[in-house]
């Protein structure tokens, strides 16, 4: 079993190098990790020797077969831990991300593919991007709505940072009509007989979906 730092360079090359496709050089793996260039070297050398990295003549790195297996695999844990601390339990995206880094390197397989199966298949986005775990890229948020549409609520993006939501009543599986939408984009919904106003920041982080014409009457 790699060590968490020959583990932290291999995905580092992997981002670095965008899946594989290009090269990466010591100093940017050195950026990318946060060690220094004095230690970078030694780590390579050895990666480089046990055959997870190719270095050419000018010095820069290439993941191998074998090192772009491991840096895959570890970049998975990553993205799936973070997805879950940000979309399931409300933590902050730096936050997570930071968290991710610390438990990628001692959950199992095994777990990792539970917890992704939990959030329908892990459909999880690279680091950097808005985080719809389990909708996906495409999915609708509540300010995409128009006025008169009805949709059922599907998430609520960073929970604890919007509990004012789940005080009204805004609620993961609530039926929800779009009254206005006004000139600043804030949205006003019809939520259990109520019209609400909501902000536009707020009402991005509400992913929503169709509501089947049964449910919506």
């Amino acid at each position: 079993m790699l060590s968490s730092t020959f583990e932290d360079y291999l995905e580092a090359v992997l981002m670095i190098t965008e899946n594989g496709e290009n090269s990466a050089t010591p100093q940017e793996v050195a950026a990318a990790t946060g060690a220094k260039e004095a230690d970078v070297g030694a780590t390579i050398a050895s990666l480089v020797e046990e055959g997870y990295l190719e270095q050419a003549p000018d010095g820069t790195l290439q993941l191998t077969e074998k090192g772009k297996a491991v840096a895959a695999k570890v970049a998975r844990k990553h993205r799936v831990l973070q997805c879950f601390l940000t979309e399931v339990l409300g933590v902050e995206e730096s936050a997570a991300s930071q968290e991710a880094c610390a438990l990628e390197h001692g959950i199992s397989d095994e777990t990792i593919d539970r917890l992704s199966s939990y959030m329908d298949g892990g459909a999880c986005p690279p680091p950097g991007r808005r985080a719809r775990c389990r909708w996906g890229r495409d999915a609708h948020t509540l300010l995409d709505c128009k006025e008169g549409d009805t949709v059922r609520v599907a998430a609520i993006q960073r929970p604890r940072r919007n509990r004012r939501l789940l005080d009204l009543g805004i609620l993961p599986g609530e039926v929800v009509q779009i009254r206005r939408k006004l000139p600043n984009f804030s949205v006003v919904v019809r939520v259990k007989g109520c019209d609400i106003g909501i902000s536009p920041e707020i009402a991005a982080s509400i992913i929503v979906e169709s509501c089947p014409p049964a449910v919506a009457g």
